[in-house]
């Protein structure tokens, strides 16, 4: 269940529309190395040794973390599960394969929504306030920072925010990404746990290639 949760529990709160097919957006790599997203124009490298999870299974898995997430509350419920349905993966990343018995597991996650019905979404920090609200009203206990700040990757403007959790006596922190793309929000999660894993977890997305307006 730690795993599960730490994994999707941000691609759980993403959704992107059903108008697209799935089949489209599929990103691809040729060397298992570098993973090239030609729907979105995305480029990502997988750090030697990781794991890279194939579509079907993040979305499988996320309807679990939703169920996390969401708790006893009807509405969450009800939001995420037609989240679940519409969500689009870019790509999941973990050090570990999903299921290996090791205490941690750092991961980096890609998803995309079309956020053509919500106009007033102009860059990567208002799309993530609503994130930060959903996030507040889960039934768990994750402190949220207030403020987005905006980080410019490969030159391309990101906004951001952190988020921490206690599991067990063990802090576990994560970082939300999101610029945008046309009609589409790209949010990028990272999670780790210590100097080490946000080393490399930071090597993932400073290996992004992407546009954003």
């Amino acid at each position: 269940m730690k795993y599960i949760f730490l994994s999707v529990l941000a691609l759980s709160l993403f959704a992107c529309s059903d108008k697209e097919p799935v089949t489209s957006v599929i990103t691809q790599s040729t060397d298992g190395k570098r993973y090239t997203n030609a729907y979105f124009d995305i480029q990502v490298d997988k750090p030697e040794g990781w794991f890279a999870q194939d579509p079907e299974q993040t979305i499988k898995q996320s309807s679990q973390g939703a169920r996390v997430v969401a708790g006893d509350d009807k509405n969450m419920k009800a939001i995420l599960a037609e989240s679940i349905k519409t969500t689009v993966p870019i790509f999941a990343f973990f050090k570990h394969e999903p299921g290996t018995p090791v205490k941690f597991n750092p991961s980096v996650i890609g998803v995309a929504e079309n956020i053509e019905v919500m106009p007033g979404i102009k860059t990567g920090c208002d799309y993530l306030f609503h994130a930060r609200s959903l996030l507040k009203n889960a039934a768990i206990e994750l402190e949220v920072t207030d403020d987005c700040h905006t980080e410019s990757i490969n030159n391309a403007p990101l906004g951001y925010f952190d988020a921490r959790i206690s599991v067990n006596g063990a802090d576990i922190y994560q970082k939300y990404y999101a610029c945008i793309k046309n009609q589409h929000a790209l949010s990028f999660i990272q999670t780790y746990f210590d100097d080490q894993s946000r080393s490399e977890v930071d090597q993932v997305i400073s290996s992004l290639l992407l546009s954003c307006q």
